[in-house]
């Protein structure tokens, strides 16, 4: 349900962290993509913090790889820290673990 999502920013030294909450789905696609976009840039690092995610399907994966590739052609970085299960269930069944830079802090689902 869109109502269940909301994303906040933060600085973290050079990189900036978008904290999502709620769900990541068809209907929250775009608000996602707003919160992203203002930050890509040259040399730009973006940390997505998906702790609180409680529930993602695989429709907003397409703008994940998009603005990966867009931030390292740049000299930047995508970062996931901290996906929920749902979210490194959609990770993993998309093969995108491996297209998006994790933080040491993600656990890969079979690694419970």
């Amino acid at each position: 349900m869109a109502d269940d999502f909301s994303t906040d920013v933060a600085q973290d030294g050079d990189a900036t962290v978008i904290h999502v909450r709620g769900e990541i789905d068809l209907a929250t696609c775009e608000r996602l993509r707003d919160a992203i976009e203002p930050h890509l840039g040259p040399a730009q690092t973006i940390v997505l913090d998906l702790s609180g995610v409680a529930f993602m399907d695989s429709s907003c994966m397409d703008l994940l790889v998009q603005a990966r590739g867009r931030l390292t052609s740049d000299g930047g970085s995508l970062v996931l820290r901290n996906p929920s299960n749902s979210a490194r269930l959609v990770l993993a069944a998309s093969q995108a673990e491996d297209l998006i830079e994790a933080d040491s802090e993600v656990h890969r689902p079979d690694s419970n």
